[in-house]
């Protein structure tokens, strides 16, 4: 299985090698004039190589653990000493990076390493362990007991290490700003629970040894996702294109996902703008794949309406629902989707019945009902009317081996158990899911 991440909230991350040259040089070279401190150390981002000393040296190091440990390169000492650890370190990055390997560290690297070590990319060649550091983001060696509420130079030292201890593909690197907010204690808990340590969100003594384990070596924190399920797919819409980019469909399955559900349409009168790219390239690439709609109920009686434009939508893009490789159609029944958090104000059983009747009567598939269990007992009266349909459920808690059963049902095919999953290929979090079921179940239901 590839490496996935639930990176909540992330907006921006990128899995995979991105070479700065030609006019990306350029834009790395201005974006280095605006840097600011990642590691909280200093902004000062001068010309450094072998033999430079100080703060902006403590700076280059921390950023080059952040940086390359994601390739599973061990961290070097942020000492302020720029020796040949650090040099070799500088080169083995700008190699990842596509610059030129001289081991200087001039507005090109600073650049990059800027970016790298903010979001997790991942290097063509990977790193061995070495020797542990004890001096890794190079703050303070002081570990007092740290909670909510505490600020300074030793809640910058925690939040470094955190940021070093908890995979980048699982979890967004923290701001290190000195602030012990609400974002730091979720992730000392998530760190604790990691470590099987008491998730209180304190840090004392035993929170620090293993923060400080992690985050001198070549290991990580990485959370468990539902055990006993061992087939991925994801789903994706124009949220997964973060400035026009291009998903790589094709790294998406060699990352070892199966299946995905693409999103087609929204409600009477929008269709995503990368339907007709993402549905053939996800299927060209060997996974199975479905488009998706989601229904808004903002007025009264349009699910066969609904319907129709969704039909039309996927039968451009030469969706049939019959051909190897196609899905069932999913029908996203939740919440409106414009902030509220309020049921479909028209949103009934018999109008989502409509849907689902043209739909099926269209290409002769069983639609697949994307919802919880929660949504159908608190906006439909716990209807057990589609519980004879195939379920893919949302429930992103990490305390449950599965989710919840709406009324009536018995089962469920899929779940998405995480909104912030993060694969090769693709530029921007997407929602996780697991398949109830073998190889063989997927392929059938994949007309394979």
């Amino acid at each position: 299985m590839g490496r996935r991440a639930l990176l909540r909230g992330l907006t921006l991350a990128v899995a995979a090698v991105l070479p700065l040259y030609g006019p990306a040089a350029t834009g790395a070279a201005q974006a280095a004039a605006t840097a600011v401190a990642v590691c909280g150390h200093t902004g000062e981002q001068p010309t450094l190589q072998r033999g430079s000393t100080g703060d902006p040296t403590v700076e280059a190091q921390c950023e080059l653990d952040l940086a390359t440990k994601p390739s599973r390169y061990t961290p070097i000492a942020a000492d302020g000493s720029f020796g040949a650890a650090t040099e070799t370190r500088v080169k083995e990055f700008q190699a990842c990076a596509g610059l030129t390997p001289d081991g200087v560290l001039g507005p090109l690297t600073w650049a990059a390493l800027n970016t790298w070590a903010t979001a997790p990319h991942t290097c063509a060649t990977q790193g061995t362990s070495a020797t542990a550091q004890a001096t890794v983001c190079g703050h303070t060696d002081t570990r007092p007991t740290l909670q909510k509420g505490a600020n300074g130079v030793e809640v910058k030292e925690l939040q470094c290490r955190l940021n070093l201890a908890m995979e980048p593909f699982h979890y967004p690197p923290l701001t290190i700003d000195g602030d012990f907010g609400g974002g730091t204690e979720a992730r000392v808990i998530e760190l604790q629970s990691c470590a099987g340590l008491g998730t209180d969100g304190v840090v004392g003594p035993n929170t620090w040894a293993r923060l400080v384990d992690w985050s001198s070596r070549n290991t990580y924190c990485t959370p468990p996702r539902p055990a006993g399920y061992p087939i991925d797919g994801l789903d994706t819409a124009e949220y997964q294109h973060p400035d026009g980019a291009p998903i790589d469909w094709n790294a998406v399955r060699a990352s070892g996902v199966e299946f995905a559900t693409v999103k087609a349409t929204r409600g009477l009168n929008v269709t995503d703008e990368y339907l007709a790219t993402d549905l053939e390239a996800a299927r060209a690439a060997g996974l199975a794949v479905a488009p998706y709609h989601f229904y808004t109920g903002s007025a009264p009686d349009t699910g066969a309406a609904q319907a129709d434009r969704f039909i039309a939508a996927v039968r451009a893009t030469g969706y049939t629902g019959q051909r190897a490789g196609d899905l069932p159609p999913v029908f996203d029944l939740e919440r409106m989707d414009d902030g509220t958090g309020r049921c479909p104000v028209y949103g009934t059983v018999d109008d989502i019945k409509a849907w689902l009747d043209r739909v099926e009567a269209a290409f002769g598939r069983t639609p697949i009902i994307y919802t919880q269990k929660s949504f159908l007992d608190d906006c439909l009266g716990s209807t057990t009317a589609f519980a004879g349909y195939p379920l893919q459920l949302a429930d992103y808690r990490q305390s449950i081996t599965q989710p919840p059963l709406p009324d009536g049902a018995t089962t469920w095919t899929m779940w998405q158990y995480t909104d912030a999953a993060l694969c090769s290929g693709i530029e921007a979090p997407a929602t996780g899911d697991v398949f109830n079921g073998t190889q063989a179940d997927l392929d059938r239901l994949a007309n394979r």
